[in-house]
């Protein structure tokens, strides 16, 4: 595998995944571009989980193929996989050992990670994660978040060039959940590729560039985040105390607004927004501010689920 590899990060086609009768995974196609950060949102029983584990080699799918980094997986796990950080469906660490020497073990086991390098390397990431205090104590006196922090730990012992994140949020407090989006935005400007699931829509909305949604096993919609944001019918919010003249001075111009309760929201279907605020101070009309309207993830997100059922 090189370094200058060109392509997405990840790519799927075809995935699917049966247990029995059960379609828990249909033929999903997926890539995530390099360097960009992608959230995976869906119901719960969507098939989040089950699609990450088996991008990452941990389950067989029962159609269908992945390139990770370029290369094909399973095929190719052994050499790809030292490249990727991962932590799905929660951490599983020793009990009985502490934070330190649990990170330890899994240090060992980092084929890129030399020996005279570990210590400072597992210094590095306990402070990074927040448990540097509470690195002597042992796993089992750990709350979730700490172990979730932990298991975050672990996926930093060495520089990625991929990082999974199976809810890495799961248990932690709203701090904690500051420092998950703080190290996913270092991991994004060092142009590392991040996939996240998550059931928390503003940390989707704002950590990610690119969102794949899942719903009863198929991938209902994927893109950049903007984009899907955007939808089909971009709009400018301009904030107004003089709603009824912006209103007359659109209309005049055969540009579709509607009033707001702080001025008017104007369609941006065949102009833009520097013609819009134009416009508007030349008919008088006092702009105090301008901003391009989208729709939010939340409402995206219940609009892509909702009647989906199969």
């Amino acid at each position: 595998m090189t370094a200058g590899q060109v392509g997405p990060a990840i790519r799927a086609r075809g995935l699917r995944k049966m247990f029995g009768t059960t379609v828990a995974v249909s033929g999903v196609d997926l890539e995530v571009p390099a360097g960009a950060v992608l959230g995976v949102l869906g119901p719960n029983g969507s098939g989040k989980t089950t699609m990450i584990r088996m991008l990452l080699a941990l389950s067989r799918p029962t159609a269908g193929t992945v390139e990770l980094l370029g290369a094909p997986v399973p095929a190719a796990a052994g050499e790809v996989l030292p490249h990727v950080g991962a932590l799905v469906e929660g951490p599983g660490f020793h009990p009985f050992l502490s934070g330190r020497e649990n990170l330890r073990r899994c240090a060992a086991a980092e084929p890129l990670l030399p020996s005279r390098t570990i210590p400072d390397a597992i210094e590095r990431a306990l402070h990074r994660v927040g448990l540097a205090d509470a690195a002597a104590r042992r796993y089992r006196a750990y709350s979730l978040g700490m172990k979730q922090r932990l298991g975050l730990a672990a996926v930093l012992l060495v520089p990625r060039r991929l990082v999974v994140l199976d809810e890495p949020a799961n248990g932690l407090d709203p701090a904690g959940t500051r420092e998950v989006r703080r190290i996913i935005a270092e991991l994004h400007a060092d142009g590392t590729t991040v996939l996240m699931s998550s059931h928390l829509l503003t940390e989707v909305e704002a950590t990610c560039t690119h969102v794949a949604v899942l719903d009863h096993g198929s991938l209902i919609a994927s893109g950049p985040l903007a984009a899907l944001l955007d939808g089909e019918a971009p709009a400018l919010d301009v904030r107004t105390p003089d709603s009824a003249v912006a209103m007359q001075a659109l209309r005049a111009a055969g540009i579709g607004a509607v009033a707001c309760p702080d001025g008017v929201r104007v369609e941006l279907a065949g102009t833009d927004p520097p013609t819009v605020v134009t416009l508007l101070v030349g008919a008088g009309v006092a702009v105090h501010e301008a901003r391009r309207w989208r729709t939010g993830l939340d409402e995206l997100f219940a609009q892509l689920t909702e009647g989906n059922g199969q």
